[in-house]
């Protein structure tokens, strides 16, 4: 019944995208996938279907909406802005399992809408300040200024994040809201992930309603 066409970032050259905006977004490690037609070639060379499909089946049997008190928590922030869209996740570490509790990407983000959705909506009111680190796209230090002012800890990042390397040192002993270099570091986090789905039966287990999230992976 349809005729499926493939276009890629350079039919919207000049018309959707400026040479500007795409410019930027090569420096992100998901562009071959979201602008140049390798998003599906990519995922199903990494993530095998059997090992989604489990961590599926792990994810029926909690409830994302029932937030464990005691269990530690993390968030990942992907701080896309301008074309491309801003992702951010939860997950809770209970009975050996990593749960993920939120996974949304937003569309078209507005600065201070999502700042306010992760720290009202998300870090205060949802999850009651129990996030124990942060993990945030190294390339947007407004972003993650604003974010460390908001929790109530020291904008002046670099100097810790120079200490910690230095000594070799855990960089969450200095900060909750921790900058990590998505394009640098994305090949080791891909990985771990994939390890992760995969090792002893698989460590990760995220609800059925987190559609995005599963075909993301798929």
């Amino acid at each position: 019944m349809y005729k499926r066409i493939f276009l890629d970032y350079t039919y919207g050259l000049g018309r959707i995208y400026s040479r500007e905006e795409i410019e930027k977004a090569k420096q992100s490690p998901s562009f071959e996938r979201e602008y140049n037609l390798k998003y599906l070639g990519l995922i199903d060379n990494v993530f095998h279907t059997k090992d989604i499909e489990s961590a599926i089946e792990k994810g029926r049997k909690y409830n994302p909406d029932i937030i464990n008190g005691y269990a530690q928590k993390s968030m990942g922030i992907d701080p896309g802005f301008g074309s491309s869209a801003f992702g951010v996740v939860v997950t809770q570490f209970v009975d050996d399992q990593i749960q993920i509790m939120h996974a949304e990407e937003y569309q078209r983000p507005d600065f201070n809408q999502m700042l306010s959705i992760v720290l009202d909506d998300l870090y205060i009111r949802k999850f009651k300040k129990k996030i124990y680190n942060i993990f945030i796209d190294a390339s947007n230090p407004s972003f993650i200024r604003a974010l460390k002012i908001g929790i109530g800890e020291s904008e002046e990042y670099e100097p810790l994040v120079e200490r910690a390397r230095k000594m070799k040192s855990d960089i969450s002993n200095y900060m909750q809201v921790i900058p990590v270099s998505f394009s640098s570091e994305h090949k080791a986090m891909l990985g771990n992930c994939k390890m992760l789905l995969e090792k002893d039966g698989g460590y990760i287990a995220f609800n059925p309603k987190f559609d995005k999230l599963i075909t993301s992976l798929s």
